[in-house]
């Protein structure tokens, strides 16, 4: 395997929906199109943290992350910063409005004006109640399991109670108490927090702009945090093993780069008729009664050259019928030699219907077992791959 890749929760996100979508974006570094509602999230975001960030008291010593208490606007004498007007809130909006990526000056204007009255509620929300940011816009890193991963987290209050609460904007049209307790994203955010700060993060919350609604939910209990821990290690895994095959979705409809991508790639024209032979020859031999293994095994071969020298994943046949290549990965332990390491670290071994090589494997990164237990079962895991052949079209069956 290559070398351990340092995690966003976008990166982790767009591997766990597409591979191949990842690798456009953090490999081949292409740009995604601009799009209305990333340009209106990106404006709100840039006038709030302006807005916030005079509320932030920081020690002449640093950030004070490391100190037995922390440091709000209520630790410090004298006066407290002044609060921003709702003019000089509109004011940082105009000045951090994306203009890209709107379908007309209509659009534009629309959503332009949504977040004038978006700010001005907020503003009269925020200032009749005050809380106490610690940061605002923060970039964290910590390490999760050996796993290195970061983020930039909208802000950090301090709550009365002494703990923290962690907060993400969000411009979206719905949101409800069920994405804030299901939230992949805020439970990655409590683990750089509880990774960076003293304090206990004591409430997680997304925070609806559109509404001025805080959707909050306790912090994430030990399961909750190990069960991300665990899928944030199958992403890397993946990463660090090349794995950058396509995963086709609902969102394919959507992406910038479905052209390029293999699931979707045309055949090049000077290679259709080769490939239109295959797919005759293959359904051909398929629709015999009895048709030989060899021969079957042969044209496998030819098909499975010929859509990896093209990079490419459907293979057209004649009056609408295809060849579409799907491939199956699991991750795997010789199961006899991977129980056996169990009770030498006073671990007790899974019994079924868990000792199955598969979800034995997925306890490498289980952060219930020791390290060292951990180490051993990565060592010992491998990664298989197998391709399958679906006729689909006419003639499929």
């Amino acid at each position: 395997m290559g070398k351990v890749p340092v995690l966003s929760y976008s990166g982790f996100r767009t591997y766990s929906e597409c591979p191949q979508r990842w690798k456009f974006l953090y490999l081949d570094r292409l740009p995604e199109a601009p799009r209305s509602y990333f340009s209106f999230g990106r404006s709100i975001h840039s006038a709030l943290e302006e807005f916030v960030a005079p509320l932030v008291a920081t020690p002449s010593g640093g950030d004070g992350r490391r100190l037995g208490r922390q440091t709000t606007l209520l630790d410090f004498p004298g006066e407290a910063p002044r609060i921003l007007s709702v003019e000089e809130l509109l004011a940082l909006y105009e000045r951090h409005w994306v203009r890209e990526g709107y379908s007309s000056p209509e659009e534009e204007k629309r959503y332009f004006d949504l977040g004038r009255d978006l700010l001005i509620r907020f503003h009269r929300v925020f200032s009749a109640e005050l809380p106490m940011p610690l940061a605002v816009e923060k970039e964290l890193a910590t390490t999760v399991e050996g796993l290195p991963v970061h983020g930039i987290i909208d802000r950090i209050d301090r709550r009365p109670e002494g703990g923290l609460e962690v907060l993400d904007y969000k411009t979206t049209r719905e949101l409800s108490l069920r994405d804030a307790a299901e939230s992949d994203q805020l439970t990655l955010y409590q683990m750089l927090v509880e990774g960076n700060y003293d304090l206990p993060v004591e409430r997680l919350t997304l925070y609806h702009l559109r509404s001025l609604t805080p959707l909050r939910s306790p912090a994430r209990d030990r399961d909750r945090v190990a069960d991300l821990a665990m899928r944030l290690g199958e992403v890397a895994d993946g990463i660090r093993s090349d794995d950058q095959d396509p995963t086709p979705g609902p969102y394919c409809k959507w992406c910038e780069f479905r052209r390029l991508c293999p699931e979707f790639r045309e055949v090049p024209s000077q290679d259709r008729e080769r490939v239109a032979e295959l797919v005759r020859r293959y359904r051909e031999l398929r629709a015999r009664p009895s048709p030989l293994p060899s021969e079957l095994e042969e044209v496998t071969r030819e098909i499975q050259a010929e859509a990896k020298r093209l990079d490419i994943r459907r293979l057209p046949g004649a009056n609408g019928s295809q060849i579409h290549l799907r491939r199956e990965a699991r991750w795997t332990v010789p199961l006899p030699e991977a129980l056996a390491r169990f009770p030498v670290h006073g671990v007790r071994p899974p019994s079924p219907p868990s000792d199955d090589p598969d979800r034995v494997a997925l306890r490498r990164h289980d952060p219930r077992l020791p390290p060292a237990l951990r180490r051993e079962l990565l060592a010992l895991t491998s990664r298989e791959v197998s391709w399958h052949l679906d006729l689909e079209g006419p003639g499929a069956f």
